[in-house]
């Protein structure tokens, strides 16, 4: 008998053809059952996920399945509701063996159930990606009422799920939480294989496929009701807040939400008065689970409620931000008057929050940041499909108003002004003097210590509404976002470090003075040149939005513009120094002595391009 289903296997798979997958759509729907997605898809090596079933002669079924990137598991399910509670779940992982598991009604897996009825397994990985075959015993004969019987004309949905390492597996070799998940609408038979009862389950029509770890704005306003912080942001990796949401079987709804910088947790609330106090929170932890919380009047965090009505949770962390996903029933059957009812024409505002601070012992959230925090302008309903745009949060958004006009103001005009004077004006002004000393040193040292104090208070109100240093992050705005937190680092450093060597200067004419003299330039020219780059940073350009909520596109070309200004008044005072230079060498050499006509002559043409420093200046 095992001849025999070995050589139905390779003549019907395919093994014999030397294909790169051993598993195929050819006889599906005629000498076996599939199940694949997406439905354009012929083997394991195009499908995202693929399996088939045969019976043979001793009462079992043979299954073949595999799926992209399941390199550490992928497992099939079978199920009388739909979803993934209560199913009944046999996984091939990549130490080469089958596992059974059951989730629980709180959607918690149960990795204990005992391995019963499976024969004949085969697991190999092929391309990063696990092919397995395994026999599975219809029915037996004991009182095990998690084990299924899929013999007869007994019917399941098909759930499958995979993983590609997100979430490794435990020590004790069972799985862990999946990445992706799918499943049929199409209750299934695995054992009627009467004439036309073959099911090839790849049609639209026979087949819902959801993906849990596709985070986007595609479909929104049309397919699911949508949340985002800023407007022009498109998916979970630049957005600072996204939701969206769709409507599931019984009335419950499937959330999925994601933030920058939320690597501790993600929450979203509903509110009945667009406000904090009084609402029904639930935040994605770093810990993977699910925790409920609820706001007093006072605004404090109350951790106590029961977590309820909440099932298929899926948590995972990705470049410094969780992704969650979960299922939240629309209402209970109970006395819980803060678990809001999200069904009918019941609305609420929406309000996220998310934190990269730490958990509280007992699991429980902490205050989220200043910036943490965002919420709908209008009050919805979850049974709508609507796109919604979050709030900035008006404290944050004026830190950072405050910190960016500051910069500008330090590194744009005070300090282009400061540097200018002391590198230009110490010849043009040599004879002008305020309380003793010259005018082009008293106006660099006011300009300078401007720029020193702008500049410390910027970089102060932005740690103060971060809390933290940025974390780098592999998306484009996020990288730059990094980096322009490093080199504002660095320009802090530079601008204090340089009235610290003024102070200690040598005096001038010390053998060591040229020392301070090329220092001083190099910090502070060095300085200016990496602050007008952060500052370019700072407004972004292109698909790089900008660090501050609603800066137009142009803004960047107007500090573009302002280089190339200042870069060519560089020029020309430097043009002028060369002409000067070369004109007071001419008349050192013209003649040892001249008449006072000549000295008036020489006096006013030396003055002639005062005027046009005045007016450069």
């Amino acid at each position: 008998m095992l001849i025999w289903v070995l050589l139905k296997l390779f003549l019907v798979e395919g093994i014999l053809t030397g294909a790169t997958s051993q598993l195929t759509s050819t006889g599906c729907g005629i000498t076996k059952g599939c199940f694949r997605s997406p439905t354009t898809c012929t083997s394991g090596t195009d499908c995202e996920y693929f399996v088939s079933w045969l019976s043979d002669d001793d009462g079992g079924i043979v299954f073949s399945m595999t799926g992209s990137d399941a390199s550490t598991y992928i497992a099939i399910g079978f199920s009388r509701s739909g979803v993934m509670r209560d199913s009944d779940v046999y996984a091939c992982t990549s130490n080469s063996d089958v596992v059974r598991s059951r989730n629980s009604v709180g959607n918690e897996n149960v990795p204990n159930q005992p391995l019963k009825g499976v024969t004949n397994v085969t697991v190999s990985i092929i391309d990063g990606r696990i092919e397995c075959t395994f026999t599975r015993q219809a029915s037996i004969n004991d009182n095990d009422v998690t084990y299924y019987d899929l013999s007869g004309n007994n019917k399941y949905f098909i759930i499958m799920a995979k993983s590609s390492g997100t979430f490794p597996l435990r020590q004790d070799g069972s799985i862990n939480q999946h990445d992706d998940r799918v499943y049929n609408t199409q209750l299934s038979s695995f054992e009627d294989f009467s004439e036309g009862n073959i099911p090839d389950l790849t049609t639209p029509t026979a087949v819902t496929t959801t993906h849990d770890n596709k985070i986007a704005s595609t479909g929104c306003g049309i397919t699911k009701g949508c949340f985002r912080q800023p407007e022009d942001c498109s998916s979970g990796s630049e957005c600072d807040f996204f939701l969206s949401w769709t409507s599931t079987k019984g009335g419950s709804t499937r959330f999925s939400m994601t933030g920058l910088n939320s690597a501790t947790y993600i929450a979203l609330g509903f509110s009945k008065s667009g406000k904090m106090s009084d609402s029904d929170v639930y935040a994605c932890t770093s810990n993977n689970n699910i925790v409920r919380s609820r706001n007093t009047v006072v605004n404090v965090n109350d951790p106590t409620p029961i977590l309820k009505g909440v099932s298929e949770s899926t948590i995972r962390i990705m470049n410094g931000r969780i992704e969650c996903h979960f299922t939240r029933a629309g209402s209970l059957n109970d006395d819980d008057a803060n678990y809001f009812n999200l069904t009918g024409n019941n609305t609420y505002y929406i309000i996220m929050a998310k934190s990269r601070g730490s958990l509280k012992e007992d699991g429980n959230i902490n205050q989220h940041a200043v910036d943490g925090r965002t919420q709908g302008r209008e009050l919805i309903s979850f049974q709508t499909f609507v796109e919604v745009v979050g709030e900035e949060d008006q404290l944050a958004l004026i830190l950072q108003k405050s910190h960016g006009s500051l910069m500008v103001a330090a590194w744009i005009l005070f300090a282009s002004l400061g540097i200018t004077l002391a590198r230009f004006y110490k010849n043009i002004w040599p004879n002008q003097h305020i309380c003793g000393k010259p005018v082009w040193f008293v106006m660099h040292v006011l300009f300078m210590t401007l720029t020193l104090m702008c500049t410390v208070t910027a970089f102060v109100i932005i740690f103060v509404q971060k809390r933290r240093f940025l974390e780098f992050s592999e998306d484009l705005s996020g990288l730059l976002r990094f980096l322009h937190a490093v080199l504002g680092t660095v320009v802090t450093c530079l601008v204090i470090l340089n009235p610290i060597m003024a102070v200690f200067r040598p005096h001038p004419g010390e053998p060591r003075r040229f020392i301070f003299n090329w220092a001083h330039w190099g910090v502070g020219t060095t300085a200016q040149l990496i602050g007008l780059v952060t500052i370019c940073l700072g407004v972004g350009y292109r698909s790089a939005r900008p660090l501050i909520a609603g800066l137009p596109e142009y803004l960047f070309w107007v500090v573009i513009v302002f280089l190339a200004y200042h870069f060519a008044i560089w020029l020309l005072f430097q043009v002028q120094s060369c002409m000067e230079l070369r004109q007071d060498i001419t008349e050192d050499m013209s003649q040892e002595s001249t008449s006072q006509m000549e000295t008036e002559q020489v006096e006013e043409h030396s003055r002639k391009p005062l005027g046009f420093s005045y007016l450069l200046l």
